[in-house]
């Protein structure tokens, strides 16, 4: 009899991490370009799987800081949305936090923290608050495979972005910035198409011109998209 209350104990208190933590994709603010547009980068979605991953499974809990650098407009953001999306059942939960600038990041904590603490309580935290509550829901011991995206940290003489990690080590981590070199971590340079159909089958997508797949007669109409 004892043996079935400690079973069933055992069992609540699993059900109950699981309502907790396990919250799924979260990227309701983050910009998203649409499956149909997000074409040839399969490439760098493997080389993400090796360092966010391949680490994790070997050691299980050491944290992982991914840098996608580049050029502005060069794919950076969609690249770790897609990453999330593809891999949403290897995470207990993901968030995307604007980091484009400190007051932008305090906007996407206040976000996140309304969904892991009760909207009453997050109303009357002051803004240097909302870091702390986050930070020890993120590093509780039960909280285990979270991931982090922090989008367009392309300035970092605003603030350092290092405030910002969680001090627990059961998670993982992926900045995009223009800036990589100043940053510490797995670092994933992200180019321009290489391949001829991968851009042409953007433009095509993008204008609605099925023609110009062929790369035959491409004019500016082609080019007004």
């Amino acid at each position: 009899m004892q043996h079935n209350r400690f079973f069933m104990s055992c069992m609540y208190e699993s059900a109950k991490i699981s309502i907790e933590y396990n919250l799924g994709l979260n990227l309701f603010d983050a910009p998203d370009m649409g499956r149909d547009l997000f074409i040839g980068r399969q490439p760098e979605i493997q080389e993400m799987e090796k360092i966010l991953q391949a680490q994790s499974a070997s050691t299980g809990s050491i944290r992982e800081v991914l840098i996608l650098g580049g050029m502005g407009g060069i794919g950076k953001t969609q690249l770790a949305i897609t990453y999330a999306k593809q891999h949403r059942s290897s995470y207990s939960s993901i968030f995307w936090l604007n980091a484009s600038s400190e007051v932008a990041m305090t906007t996407s904590l206040r976000a996140l923290a309304n969904r892991i603490i009760s909207p009453e309580t997050v109303s009357q935290l002051k803004d240097d608050q909302l870091w702390i509550h986050v930070s020890n829901w993120l590093s509780e011991l039960e909280n285990t495979r979270w991931l982090l995206i922090f989008d367009n940290y392309d300035d970092p003489d605003q603030y350092d972005i290092k405030t910002y990690y969680p001090p627990a080590t059961h998670g993982s981590i992926i900045i995009t910035t223009r800036q990589p070199r100043l940053l510490n971590g797995g670092q994933l340079k992200v180019e321009s198409m290489k391949r001829m159909e991968d851009s042409l089958q953007i433009l095509a997508t993008r204008s609605r011109r099925n023609h110009v797949k062929s790369g035959k007669s491409i004019s500016s109409e082609d080019l007004s998209y």
